[in-house]
């Protein structure tokens, strides 16, 4: 039996999109290359992940008293926390949908990041926090998996490797994304080395 494809979503949220409280650069474009690929494109299978914080959220500069967004932070278990802005908080306007991203009544939507001290870029949950995505892959007989959203560097990145991880054949589609910044992109792309031809990067016109 042939396997079936999934395109996952990744965090097309208000806080990460124009106006919000960490906005990636372009966020509009990589919503409508989204919205056209939906259009031009069949997928068996489409999901849409959210970041969905509790106020309290290791992840939060503010959380951690004299430090601020945009650094590291070494946690006293001994892990690298990266610090943000407050961002999609549950229940808030920012851990919408951005209005203009096409959301279908069969998308399974995949929340991440709702544990206080667990921080997990990816849709797939990090060790401690299992989002249920796998398992729903699994159970809808997916072979293959392409990734768009926000941001590439971080949380798209960090799903297509968990997805390459689990056995999928993984693809990017790098124009349907957008990124925080050049180096961390750099760092992103070394991680895919590892995985070699179960990680591609496509743009949309080699769907």
């Amino acid at each position: 039996m042939v396997g079936k494809t999934a395109l996952i979503i990744v965090d097309i949220q208000n806080d990460f999109c124009e106006g919000g409280s960490l906005a990636v650069p372009d966020s509009q474009k990589v919503i409508d290359q989204i919205n056209q690929i939906r259009q031009n494109h069949h997928f068996d299978v489409v999901v849409a992940t959210k970041d969905y914080h509790p106020a309290n959220h290791i992840s939060f500069a503010v959380n951690h008293p004299g430090e601020k967004p945009f650094t590291n932070l070494t946690l006293p278990n001994g892990k690298v926390q990266e610090l943000w802005p407050n961002h999609c908080v549950q229940g808030t306007s920012g851990s919408d949908f951005h209005k203009d991203l096409v959301i279908q009544p069969t998308d399974q939507i995949i929340f991440k990041g709702k544990d206080a001290n667990i921080d997990s870029y990816s849709g797939f949950g990090s060790q401690g926090e299992d989002t249920g995505l796998l398992q729903y892959l699994k159970g809808q007989e997916v072979s293959t998996v392409y990734c768009v959203g926000l941001a590439y560097d971080f949380c798209v990145g960090s799903t297509a490797v968990d997805s390459a991880k689990n056995g999928f054949k993984t693809y990017i589609v790098e124009d349907a994304t957008g990124s925080i910044s050049g180096e961390s992109v750099k760092n992103m792309k070394k991680r895919f080395e590892e995985y070699g031809d179960n990680i591609v990067l496509i743009n949309s016109n080699q769907l």
